[in-house]
């Protein structure tokens, strides 16, 4: 892939510094500093900690599954029962292969914020996102690289980008040949292990969209309970601050694919220039630092102390889930470069567990009252 040309980028992956996947990636070595490390040369406001009384949130009830959700999650699970092939390198990857991608994206020619993309992994269907693309990519070789040229639709994240023509440069990393079964048939169905009948495999996957959501809901819950701490602390944050929270994401992520693709420093800057101009990053870096510190203030008012059996408890519940054995984050608190990261993470997970357990939570649709840990008051 070459460093430079003219066209679009990709979406951005969500980011927060407060959530379980923090510490997964202080385990792994990114992601982004905690508010101590990230503003360790700057100068940290004083933050009063907000009340948590009447702290109460409602969850909008979510919408019913839809024919074509459903659909999707069969054709998703229909794939990856499929028998498949790896290609050679040098053969032409086609429509309907799972492919693995670096890709990177300019448009009216400057680097697209957040196009940075390695071992994106995709069907080679086609997308809404973005446009033409997978079709753009039929016939490259698996090890090669192709200039797709795109659209990008109305829905695309960088809001400003939207309607604008895009070049997308992308090189194929690895690609899988999928052949699709009869997906109907009595003994492809009872392979799914979801049932006897195409009937109960889709009663199967619709429960578990229902569980999935279920788990969504309690996320939104604790994403409108931040909100609300938010709202209740003064938080006098500098532009110093905010740039120093995005540059940190930008070089944990998108820098380190631009490193290695040899970009000058010059292009590094117009990348990272791109993450501290857009408006809704800008927000979102906001929004992590007034919740850390919020989080931070908390935790001093209240006195929470992260014992080594709360330690084991956060890592347990946060960490293994992603395949990550309770020793290996026991040994990345032991070494000196990730020790503090990883404690730091914690203490934010930690407190915003002791918030969940102050507020009152109503999911509408459902009755009761519950707190933000899952416990049912009334």
């Amino acid at each position: 892939m070459s460093s430079r040309n003219d066209g679009s980028g990709a979406p951005r992956g969500s980011t927060g510094s407060i959530e379980a996947d923090h510490i997964l990636r202080k385990l792994e070595g990114g992601g982004q500093r905690p508010v101590a490390q990230t503003a360790r040369a700057l100068k940290l406001p004083k933050v009063k900690a907000p009340s948590l009384d009447n702290l109460q949130v409602t969850v909008p009830q979510d919408s019913d599954i839809t024919q074509e959700e459903l659909l999707m999650r069969f054709h998703e699970m229909v794939r990856a029962h499929s028998a498949t092939r790896e290609r050679a390198p040098g053969e032409p990857v086609q429509l309907g292969d799972t492919v693995v991608l670096d890709t990177l994206g300019y448009a009216q020619g400057r680097l697209i914020p957040f196009s940075a993309k390695s071992g994106l992994e995709m069907e080679m269907a086609p997308s809404d996102l973005l446009p033409g693309l997978p079709e753009g990519l039929v016939g490259t070789p698996v090890g090669g690289g192709q200039e797709v040229q795109v659209t990008l639709p109305d829905t695309y994240p960088v809001e400003h980008l939207r309607g604008v023509h895009a070049t997308f440069l992308v090189d194929v990393v690895a690609a899988r040949e999928v052949t699709i079964p009869d997906a109907e048939s009595d003994a492809f169905v009872r392979k799914l292990g979801r049932g006897t009948t195409l009937e109960a495999v889709m009663e199967s996957l619709a429960d578990e969209i229902a569980n999935e959501r279920a788990d969504d809901m309690w996320l939104e819950a604790q994403e409108r309970v931040l909100d609300e701490l938010v709202l209740r602390t003064e938080v006098p944050l500098t532009v110093e601050l905010v740039d120093e929270e995005i540059r940190q994401a930008w070089s944990a992520t998108e820098a380190r694919l631009l490193a290695q693709k040899d970009f000058a420093p010059d292009e590094l800057q117009e990348s990272l220039d791109g993450w501290l101009d857009d408006p809704t990053t800008r927000l979102e870096a906001e929004r992590r630092l007034r919740i850390a510190f919020a989080l931070r203030a908390i935790i001093e008012r209240d006195q929470l102390q992260l014992t080594p059996e709360k330690m084991d408890e956060v890592l347990q519940e946060a960490v293994v889930p992603f395949g990550l054995s309770l020793e290996e984050a026991r040994r990345a608190l032991a070494h000196p470069t990730t020790a503090e990261g990883v404690r730091n993470a914690a203490m934010q997970v930690m407190a915003v567990r002791h918030v969940m357990g102050k507020a009152q939570v109503r999911f509408e649709g459902v009755p009761g009252v519950f707190t933000g840990n899952g416990k049912q008051l009334r």
